[in-house]
């Protein structure tokens, strides 16, 4: 079988733009059949979970003298070099899912005309719209599309599209970087490719990678039979209540108050503002619970790991992190966050099967129903120091003395009871955006936003007084 994308995408898109393909044909080493590796295996059921594709758009402007053959040549370089690029998977209703990886085959790109007068800016941008939500077919589609968007015959922009399944945002920019580094008189990169996803299975499946994982997996046991059980802090298991209204919602705030207390307590501590975040979200969920060990799944990317920084692929799993915030005040607990999440990254490498197999049997023994929520944090900044001027206390109370607004979107579905994501991605800026979403049968609207404006009244408190204890 040659690998190709179906011929019925050229029709989908802008009805106002005409659409034709270019193919492109391709050749890589690598060939064969294995099973998924753990980070696949994560992000394929993260995707089914959602019931969304997670692909991943990008645009990008063109210079005009920009042709079809570079684009063409562009496609060629990624699927030659990344055999993540060229893998199909394959279904069976009896066994695991598998992924191919194909020696040779052709793509197409997609070049989309534009008519006259017409705004091609716009139309790219409707591409991406229409790419976002469009599932990539994971037995017969190559999960890279490419779209040329031309305007009286001048190439004014790329969409590119990938599926989130077979890459995560740091593999896409490693391929880019490749791309951009390789030699130009042959082509060719002066570096070879340390790993691909078959190469992360072969290690998973040795002795090493079963060392690894069934040191996670002892990790997870301990810490997750160290939680109270709900009938010990005097709260039962949370039934869920019908409320009116949206179901599944978030709330936003983007608080000046809390960054600059928390820029405080780094500078403080000699740490970024991440690790304060940290303890100050660890510290509000105890509060809010009535348990003195704040315990949150966390999402781990693993390319910290020897060979893995540039792997196209995903390497992306779930760590567990637990902290006791008890008799502390805020400064201690954020070291003992420091070191907890330092043992969170340890131990998210893991056999997905056999850690599914271990929540079932932890909450078999426990006796009750294991509800972690979600911590998010996507800051840039983890420098370990503190970011740019400490501001004064004067300065943290007068932001203080303005209320922070709340922003509530509904949602058409949300797959956990709590997550609290912390959205910093350009730079550390003046606001942390905290966006707190629930299930609003478990987790009442009032209590999302009490979360939120716990986590930024404690940063105000602990940025001003080093004293400030976390009254658990």
């Amino acid at each position: 079988m040659t690998p190709t994308y179906p011929r019925t995408a050229e029709a989908a898109g802008p009805e106002q733009a005409s659409r034709h393909v270019v193919e492109v044909p391709f050749e890589g080493d690598g060939a064969g059949i294995g099973a998924l590796n753990w980070g696949q295996q994560h992000i394929l059921g993260a995707i089914r979970n959602l019931g969304s594709p997670m692909n991943m758009c990008a645009i990008r402007e063109l210079d005009p003298t920009a042709s079809v053959q570079d684009f063409a040549e562009e496609l060629r370089f990624y699927l030659n070099r990344f055999q993540a690029m060229r893998t199909l998977l394959r279904f069976s209703p009896d066994a695991p899912p598998v992924q191919e990886v194909f020696a040779a085959g052709q793509a197409l790109i997609q070049i989309v005309d534009v008519p006259p007068g017409g705004d091609a800016a716009a139309v790219a941008a409707e591409l991406v719209s229409e790419h976002e939500e469009l599932s990539f077919d994971d037995e017969n589609e190559l999960p890279i599309r490419m779209l040329l968007v031309r305007r009286d015959g001048v190439l004014t922009h790329l969409v590119t599209v990938l599926n989130h399944f077979a890459t995560d945002g740091a593999g896409a920019f490693a391929m880019y970087d490749d791309y951009t580094k390789r030699d130009p008189a042959t082509g060719e990169v002066p570096y070879p490719v340390q790993n691909h996803p078959l190469d992360l299975t072969a290690h998973q499946n040795s002795p090493s990678g079963r060392k690894q994982s069934d040191a996670s997996l002892r990790y997870w046991r301990r810490e997750l039979m160290t939680l109270p059980k709900r009938g010990e802090n005097g709260r039962g298991e949370r039934e869920a209540v019908e409320r009116a209204g949206a179901r599944y919602r978030r709330v936003s705030l983007r608080s000046v108050p809390m960054m600059m207390g928390a820029t405080r307590i780094a500078h403080r501590l000699e740490c970024d503002v991440s690790a304060v975040l940290l303890a100050l979200f660890s510290t509000a969920l105890v509060r809010i619970t009535g348990d003195r060990l704040a315990a949150a799944q966390m999402l781990v990317s693993n390319r910290f790991r020897p060979g893995m920084a540039d792997i196209v692929g995903n390497v992306s799993q779930t760590g567990l992190f637990v902290v006791d915030v008890a008799d502390a005040t805020i400064d201690e607990v954020v070291e003992r966050a420091q070191r907890a999440v330092t043992r969170t990254y340890k131990y998210a490498y893991f056999d997905l099967t056999e850690w599914q197999e271990l929540l079932a049997e932890v909450e078999r023994e426990r006796g009750e129903p294991l509800s972690l929520c979600y911590y998010n944090d996507r800051p840039s900044q983890r420098s370990g120091t503190a970011p740019g001027t400490e501001p004064s206390v004067a300065e943290v109370k007068a932001a203080a003395s303005v209320e922070t607004p709340a922003t509530w979107m509904e949602l058409p579905f949300f797959n956990e009871r709590l997550m609290v994501t912390i959205d910093i991605v350009d730079g550390v800026g003046d606001a942390v955006p905290l966006l707190v979403y629930a299930d609003t049968w478990f987790v009442a609207p009032e209590e999302m936003e009490g979360l939120a404006r716990l986590m930024e009244s404690l940063a105000v408190e602990a940025g001003c007084d080093p004293g400030v204890r976390t009254g658990v």
